[in-house]
């Protein structure tokens, strides 16, 4: 399994992906369960920010923002923002 973070609600999750883009540098989270040996159905964008020296993760909120770093993280979701109406292929 790739790195884990701990938040500080004490949830888990892995970092499965990251990409610089605009200058930032974003990761793609999927939630891991307490022993860190399962995947949860549990996933983010977050943006690394650095303050005072130290490392935060935000969640990236910003519905213009993901559009752009989520295909940079995930590559095969492209076609899904380029093409809304695949979505319901999914279901």
């Amino acid at each position: 399994m790739n790195s884990v973070v701990t938040f500080t609600d004490g949830s888990k999750w892995a970092v499965v992906a990251e990409a610089n883009y605009d200058g930032d540098v974003y990761n793609y989270l999927v939630g891991v369960n307490e022993a860190e040996d399962d995947f949860l159905d549990k996933y983010k964008v977050v943006k690394i920010v650095l303050e005072n020296g130290k490392k935060y993760m935000d969640d990236v909120k910003d519905k213009d923002i993901l559009k752009k770093v989520s295909p940079l993280l995930m590559p095969e979701v492209k076609k899904y923002i380029d093409n809304p109406e695949l979505l319901a292929d999914l279901k």
